[in-house]
């Protein structure tokens, strides 16, 4: 862990049974809240089953919600460094990669950086390099090695790559010197996945 993120409050709750495998009072919850320099307090949630090993993790962001987008220019080795909070209604965007991080039902929130990042998207490119192996599909094998090639050239300080990160709830970010802040638009909202959770639009609720 970052010395930078150790907790600094660390609970434990109790909350029944796990609705995956039945287990009576074997799921809990352990919230890690971190101070991240220049930014606030960011809670990180993991739910775990002590049976099953039934696992789901998220992240809040506690002294900022409003709807927002986050935009950075990666242009060398520091620029890695940017931190990274995506929460389960968090969208990241890798433009140049032409890669789109959504929120699925069992999206998972995270603390990292944008070189974790890179690194979690080279994981997934490798297992689909494989499975398109097995197809002989040699154009998609080739574009995906394209795609590794660009990652390691933005590593290495070659390549620029813009990384935006959006969600509705407010509860992911990107935390950085050169990073660009703006509200996003209702249009934009629309736009966006919210994984696990639903918009409730206040005007409509009569």
């Amino acid at each position: 862990m970052d010395e930078e993120l150790k907790p600094e409050k660390i609970q434990e709750i109790k909350l029944g049974d796990c609705p995956i495998c039945g287990g009576k009072g074997t799921l809990k919850a352990i919230q890690f809240i971190h101070k991240i320099p220049y930014f606030g307090e960011v809670m990180e949630s993991t739910v775990i089953c002590e049976r099953c090993g039934y696992r789901s993790a998220d992240v809040m962001i506690l002294e900022e919600r409003e709807p927002r987008l986050y935009e950075v220019k990666v242009e060398n080795e520091k620029d890695l460094f940017t931190r990274v909070v995506r929460s389960k209604s968090g969208t990241i965007e890798l433009e140049e990669l032409g890669i789109k991080i959504e929120p699925g039902p069992a999206a998972q929130g995270f603390v990292s950086n944008i070189e974790g990042v890179l690194e979690r998207a080279k994981e997934v490119l490798l297992m689909a390099r494989d499975f398109k192996k097995e197809e002989n599909d040699e154009k998609a094998v080739k574009k995906i090695d394209e795609l590794l090639k660009y990652i390691e050239e933005v590593k290495e300080g070659k390549k620029p790559l813009t990384v935006r990160v959006m969600d509705p709830f407010g509860n992911s970010a990107l935390i950085g010197e050169k990073v660009k802040s703006r509200r996003l638009t209702k249009e934009e909202i629309k736009k966006l996945s919210t994984g696990p959770y639903v918009v409730i639009d206040p005007e409509t609720q009569q």
